[in-house]
């Protein structure tokens, strides 16, 4: 059994999911978290426990003072916000050192592609949940298919039934970047239809994707286009590639409400002689009312359609899981299904089990037969079990 020794960059919510699974994980012997905010990273490595766990404070936007940091250990895995992605990568690089996130930005990391393979270092990004299982999936989809024609996300996580924050005024409680979680309801989006890439205003294109109880009935919107997948595993030919979000029935009408009362918008007011943004002080207000209860359970739902043909004939495959709060092991169903994701590769990277070089999309793992095998053997393990359904011979 390798031993190992992981460095973990940023300790919030998700920081903590990274926390719990490299904790538990018996070939693992040392475990330093650094985050900017030391006391949050104390009390959530208390949580856990600190046998393992060491913490300190450190800036990751300090390329050279990150890298000096990282050198001594076996890998890095990463839930620092998606603006400190880049720099923590350099430092990896700097550091010749493998480096698995959550959150890193598609249109810029890979531009660090050439850097990543000189070190001889792996870096997968954005290896989470929406993004990140659902990019493997369309990845395992991809392969098994003679010809891909469309790729099909909805994802989405929430209160679960019954809960103070399925009734509350917007359905909703906060599980990750409550920003991001706006900001989704607020811009538009790039997909490609029929062959053809346009625009879509979020909260557009509304229909309901139904799961098993106790979700059921969902509201599906769009959030973003898919051609990050096809442009990395090199497919060409692709005809639709939508990502919807998945939120409680009434989403949209429950926000455009809220925009058109210019609740969330930008441009100061003055109140009382001070200038505020509307958007500033909703954020503000739902980070200060919209956490969840200790025992409030949320959900999280996804499915992945991978379309084409085998065989000469119309194919797809899908897959689809549903989590919930894990009470009995203190952990959200989303920062289970996010940070556990990324902690299974950082310890696939350490354990020598990842042997592609440079910054690799997570589409790739599950492109390659022996990397999604394993991936998934590990989510298996930790109870996150993904259901495979193959359609053939529609029209």
């Amino acid at each position: 059994m390798v031993k190992m020794k992981v460095l973990v960059l940023g300790v919030g919510m998700m920081g903590y999911g990274l926390l719990k699974d490299l904790d538990a994980q018996q070939n693992i012997e040392e475990i330093h978290a650094v985050d900017l905010n030391v006391e949050q990273a104390k009390k959530y490595a208390e949580r856990v426990g600190v046998g393992k766990i060491t913490v300190g404070k450190h800036d990751v936007t300090d390329v050279k003072a990150t890298a000096k940091l990282m050198k001594g250990y076996d890998v890095v895995a990463s839930a620092v916000p998606r603006p400190f992605c880049d720099a923590a990568v350099e430092a990896a690089i700097e550091a010749k050192v493998d480096y698995a996130d959550i959150a890193a930005g598609f249109g810029t990391i890979f531009k660090l592609d050439e850097k990543a393979k000189k070190a001889g270092i792996s870096v997968v990004p954005h290896i989470g949940l929406d993004v990140g299982i659902d990019r493997v999936l369309c990845g395992v989809g991809a392969q098994k298919l003679d010809h891909v024609d469309s790729f099909y996300v909805w994802c989405g996580g929430f209160p679960a039934k019954d809960t103070e924050g399925y009734n509350n005024p917007l359905r909703y409680k906060i599980s990750w970047y409550w920003p991001y979680a706006v900001n989704s309801n607020l811009s538009s989006s790039t997909v490609l239809i029929d062959g053809k890439k346009v625009t879509k205003e979020n909260l557009s294109e509304i229909d309901t994707v139904t799961f098993p109880e106790p979700i059921g009935d969902t509201e599906a919107y769009v959030t973003s286009g898919l051609m990050d997948v096809p442009e990395h595993l090199g497919l060409k030919g692709i005809k639709n590639a939508v990502a919807k979000t998945l939120r409680w029935p009434g989403h949209k009408d429950i926000w455009m409400k809220l925009r058109e009362m210019h609740l969330l918008d930008q441009e100061e007011i003055d109140v009382r002689g001070v200038k505020v943004k509307p958007y500033d002080v909703f954020i503000a207000l739902g980070h200060k009312h919209l956490q969840y209860n200790a025992d409030e359970s949320d959900a999280i739902c996804q499915r992945v359609t991978v379309g084409g043909t085998e065989d000469d004939k119309p194919t797809s495959y899908s897959f689809e899981f549903m989590h919930f709060h894990d009470f009995e092991n203190d952990i959200s169903a989303m920062a289970k299904t996010t940070a556990w994701p990324c902690s299974i590769v950082a310890q696939m990277m350490a354990n020598g089990e990842f042997d592609k070089k440079g910054v690799v999309h997570p589409a790739w793992i599950g492109y390659e037969e022996k990397l999604s095998d394993k991936f998934f053997e590990e989510l298996g393990r930790r109870g996150i079990k993904i259901t495979t359904s193959k359609e053939t011979g529609f029209n």
